[in-house]
């Protein structure tokens, strides 16, 4: 999990125009777990398949949000950082980087209302229990996060990239953070869909279920009523 945390850093640098990290790192000759990925499936193991898309939703949105999060950190890790190096880049760098907050924030809290208002609209487990759940996920990137030591390239020309990209970077968490906001409605359309479409099967085959059986019974009658015809013609 070390190098996919890394590779996450790695992958943070070219998608949102962070400074480049350098990371130092001990080897395991053992498969790292993934204890996080490891509990959702242990969560959702006994839960059908209605709860199970809800819950996945829930957890890829509070994922998305801790991306957002991760990326805001590192940012201003990165901001500090250049501005200490290249004290005539400190105050734009501050500047932009306070109103790149600004604008990420009550998209922040409006997505972070989305997952608790999730959290108390479902009814397979107990809230206390996936805020539980969201703790662990929370200690697991935490270990996984703090197992690389994170160390911003400070040149002129990496903190003139870092301010450059700074529109990029506003605008790609806030539109992750809006993905959030739709995501659960979409799933729910989709489940309204689903029953709409299993009570229009249902019904379907009730029909013709009762046509069968009318055409069945009406068959019967007319067998019934012919041999009585021959029963009668024939005393």
């Amino acid at each position: 999990m070390k190098k996919l945390l890394f590779l996450f850093s790695v992958l943070l640098i070219s998608a949102y125009g962070l400074p480049a990290l350098a990371a130092d790192e001990k080897q395991s000759e053992e498969p790292p777990r993934n204890e996080a990925l490891e509990a959702a499936q242990d969560f959702m193991k006994d839960l059908d398949e209605t709860s199970q898309r809800h819950f996945s939703v829930l957890h890829g949105n509070y994922n998305l949000i801790k991306v957002v999060e991760t990326v805001r950190e590192s940012v201003d890790e990165a901001v500090a950082a250049c501005g200490k190096a290249n004290p005539d880049m400190k105050e734009a760098l501050g500047t932009r980087f306070g109103a790149w907050k600004e604008a990420v924030r009550p998209v922040m809290k409006e997505a972070d209302a989305n997952v608790e208002n999730m959290i108390l609209a479902q009814d397979y487990a107990k809230p206390k229990e996936i805020r539980s759940f969201l703790k662990m996920v929370d200690k697991a990137r935490k270990k996984q996060r703090d197992a690389v030591e994170r160390v911003p390239v400070v040149t002129p020309e990496a903190c003139q990239n870092l301010l450059e990209k700074m529109d990029d970077t506003q605008e790609n968490m806030i539109r992750l953070l809006k993905a959030t906001l739709v995501s659960l409605p979409q799933v729910m359309q989709a489940q309204d869909d689903e029953r709409r479409a299993k009570v229009q099967a249902e019904k379907e085959k009730a029909e013709a279920e009762a046509a069968a059986k009318a055409e069945a019974e009406a068959e019967a009658e007319k067998e019934n009523a012919e041999k009585e015809a021959e029963e009668k013609g024939g005393e």
